[in-house]
């Protein structure tokens, strides 16, 4: 559906006067303002739905190219590496989250064994509805239990109705296969055309919920702040 990166129609259309596709506007606008929470700025940046040249479908790969290493320099390192995976795979179906989320989870459940004081925030931009449902709803119900908050982000003209289960404020309660449902609220999706729509930045209105989500993960973990 994103069709070839290297025609103009694609959403993935890296334009040679540097007007930005879809998806690095959500990764500018948004991740301009979250780098600086970070004074590092190392950022681990994760592609999915996409062939290496030399290897299978996967829906979690290092941006950079990597085998170990996922964490780019800044958003410029961002937009660096993912200009070059698309010279370097091809993409392909289906659209799975459930590899990203686990992923992202490992590394915030990471911090805590190592009682690092650490927040995290996945964003995800998404031109499609997800295929696993449930192992989706799973991976965001294990990831309420840790430091992570989670923003999905449509992209294009593709009907994005049924995403909306994704969140709580929309969709009703998430239940895991187990029966199990999230200690809190963790998670937001909106279609960029919506939001653009209201006259409201993305900024503003995907960014809104983070300081309760984590300000609930804190007392509900009885964490007190580093002054």
């Amino acid at each position: 559906s994103n069709g070839n990166p290297r025609l103009p129609d694609s959403l993935h259309y890296i334009d040679p006067s540097g007007r930005p596709n879809a998806y690095q506007r959500v990764i500018l606008e948004i991740g301009d303002i979250l780098q600086y929470y970070d004074p590092a700025k190392r950022i681990p940046s994760w592609g999915y739905g996409a062939r290496p040249i030399d290897g299978p479908v996967s829906h979690c790969f290092n941006l950079n190219g990597s085998t170990y290493q996922p964490e780019v320099e800044g958003i410029q390192g961002i937009m660096s590496a993912y200009t070059s995976a698309l010279r370097n795979v091809s993409l392909a179906g289906p659209t799975l989250f459930g590899p990203l989320l686990s992923t992202a989870t490992a590394i915030a459940s990471q911090s805590l064994t190592s009682n690092q004081q650490k927040y995290f925030i996945l964003l995800i931009v998404t031109d499609g509805v997800v295929t696993d449902f449930q192992e989706t709803i799973d991976a965001i119900i294990k990831a309420s239990d840790f430091p992570l908050s989670i923003i999905v982000v449509g992209v294009g003209g593709a009907d994005f109705k049924e995403m909306e289960f994704l969140d709580p404020n929309k969709g009703g309660r998430l239940e895991s296969s187990t029966g199990r449902v999230a200690s809190r609220d963790v998670i937001q999706f909106a279609p960029m055309k919506d939001v653009h729509g209201t006259g409201i930045s993305i900024v503003q209105s995907l960014l809104a919920e983070i300081p309760g989500q984590f300000m609930t993960y804190m007392r509900t973990r009885e964490i007190q702040a580093i002054s």
